[in-house]
């Protein structure tokens, strides 16, 4: 697991439909690889309200019936495609990690904390 990851404490769980950007929000979008290799799922993200920033995506996929979750580190490089709903990356399934952490989701609290946190650079 990644170190930043280890410091989970920090992070803070928020659903994809809570995640807005210009054309709507993260529900329903699928991730995919520049190729369009479909990686799965994105079901959330992964933020640090003091920084205001997202660390990562969350991903979920089926495996044998089963769906996992997996994180993605936000600094990868994405093109949003919202007429196919598709958030395409320039990472494979290997740039995937499993995810199995529990995280809190974010709260009010972090909201405030988000508000008053000094400026993300």
């Amino acid at each position: 697991m990644t170190s930043e990851l280890s410091q989970a404490d920090a992070l803070r769980y928020l659903d994809a439909e809570h995640v807005k950007h210009p054309s709507g929000t993260f529900a329903g979008l699928t991730l995919c690889s520049s190729d369009d290799h479909r990686l799965g799922a994105i079901s959330g993200v992964l933020l640090e309200p003091a920084s205001r920033r997202v660390r990562y995506f969350v991903v979920e996929r089926r495996t044998a019936l089963l769906p996992r979750r997996y994180i993605l580190p936000a600094d990868t490089p994405v093109v949003l495609d919202a007429a196919d709903r598709k958030l395409r990356v320039l990472a494979t399934e290997d740039d995937l990690e499993r995810f199995d952490t529990k995280v809190e989701r974010f709260s009010e609290e972090d909201a405030i904390t988000a508000m008053f946190a000094q400026p993300a650079a």
